[in-house]
């Protein structure tokens, strides 16, 4: 009799679990971080989508124009991105972590004064020729700066390990807090932001 009052406990538990969707799948520290930079590589917005208030998340996901110039930007950004996760401590209580993690990627830290010199000199031929609407601008200015990332990541490409064009590499800490639904919330700092896209400025 007392075996099939402990058997129907269980049963009752594992219904309540599954009617609320509960299975206490626990995920630590190590697949959120991936998760991250799985996403970042591929675009994948479900993966990201929990980072849009960073600007520049929200801009590599939300950014409006020319499509194919966008595209061959975010390929480039991240053909030469990598990371190592180096190692994970937890606090005693197991609700806070932090992470060290070694990122890889083209510098990209030229890029904006490379774009600048070639939007001018592309201004200053067109300038009196008829064809230099806002629209018409906006688009060769965005397919010139990607194709400055691009040069840059090509390089980068086709460096020797430790040129000066070959990626860049830096360790960061990441912190991490656990929530409510037994996974962690990652810190996405600007200056994590800076590192992994090779400290691109982008032209507003």
């Amino acid at each position: 009799m007392e075996m099939k009052k402990k058997i129907a406990a269980i049963i009752a538990i594992l219904m309540t679990f599954s009617l609320t969707g509960c299975y206490l799948t626990l995920t630590e520290p190590e697949e959120v971080v991936t998760d991250f930079f799985e996403g970042l590589k591929t675009k994948n917005e479900d993966a990201l989508i929990l980072y849009t208030k960073n600007e520049d998340i929200n801009m590599l996901l939300h950014s409006k124009g020319n499509e194919e110039a966008l595209d061959n930007m975010y390929e480039s950004l991240f053909r030469n991105f990598s990371y190592r996760i180096l190692s994970t401590k937890k606090n005693e209580e197991e609700t806070a972590a932090t992470m060290e993690v070694e990122l890889a990627n083209a510098d990209f830290s030229k890029v904006l004064k490379s774009y600048q010199k070639e939007a001018y000199n592309y201004m200053e031929r067109n300038l009196y020729s008829g064809d230099m609407s806002k629209q018409a601008l906006n688009k060769k200015c965005l397919e010139i700066f990607a194709a400055q990332v691009e040069k840059t990541a090509k390089k980068a490409e086709n460096a020797e390990p430790g040129s000066k064009n070959a990626p860049q590499t830096q360790t960061i800490t990441i912190n991490l807090t656990k929530n409510d639904n037994y996974s962690w919330d990652m810190e996405l700092t600007e200056e994590m932001m800076e590192i992994i896209l090779g400290g691109l400025i982008i032209p507003l």
